[in-house]
């Protein structure tokens, strides 16, 4: 808390720097997330390509998921970068609290979207989403975003479809494995995008019902 209390002001900036650093962050978050929807398709459509038996080319779906993956993971990593370089984070840490009355009010926010329909998000979900943001801010949360996408990345590289094909069960397992992962990537992701912007634009007088 005392590193938070500690440090200085934030400089002021106006409407038209604040709207290009928000630009310059969120290209990339953009081009990542095509990215990275291109890969789930290709997932979900693995399963296709199993019910029909043809599991050469649910192999080439799987190594077209990891090509996708792997171009998300360098644009959400170069918006990361761009975010530190130019104090993006607390500039936005700060936005969202002044939109929520002075904190971020993750729960309610979540909460909020869940009843629009907007997001499906369990409890313990939810939850720790809230605790990672009241920790660490928006960069805790992207960070660990990352750390997931690497995570989910490794665990596709190492699938071996030859072995698959000798055990068909493996690649039964392998499917369902893989869709689960990236769909719980996703719903993290989606809340991320929830906060960040939902949060961003809900009126001042709004308020939620627990």
């Amino acid at each position: 808390m005392s590193s938070v209390c500690n440090k200085a002001d934030a400089p002021q900036l106006d409407a038209s720097s604040v709207t290009r650093i928000y630009d310059r962050v969120d290209a990339p978050i953009a081009t990542g997330s095509a990215h990275f929807m291109r890969a789930g398709s290709e997932l979900h459509l693995v399963h296709s390509d199993l019910e029909l038996n043809d599991t050469r080319q649910a192999a080439v779906r799987v190594a077209c998921a990891v090509a996708a993956l792997d171009a998300a993971l360098d644009e959400y990593e170069t918006s990361h970068q761009v975010a530190k370089e130019l104090g993006f984070y607390r500039l936005h840490d700060d936005r969202l609290r002044e939109a929520n009355s002075g904190e971020f009010r993750i729960r309610e926010t979540l909460r909020e979207a869940g009843n629009l329909g907007l997001l499906y998000l369990d409890e313990a979900s939810a939850e720790r989403t809230s605790r990672i943001f009241e920790e660490g801010g928006d960069e805790a949360a992207f960070t660990n975003f990352i750390a997931e996408l690497r995570l989910l990345l490794e665990g596709l590289r190492a699938f071996d479809a030859s072995a698959a094909d000798e055990n068909p069960v493996y690649w039964q397992h392998f499917g369902w494995k893989s869709i689960t992962a990236f769909d719980q990537l996703r719903i993290y992701g989606q809340s991320l995008a929830v906060i960040n912007i939902f949060g961003m634009t809900r009126e001042p007088s709004s308020s939620v019902v627990s």
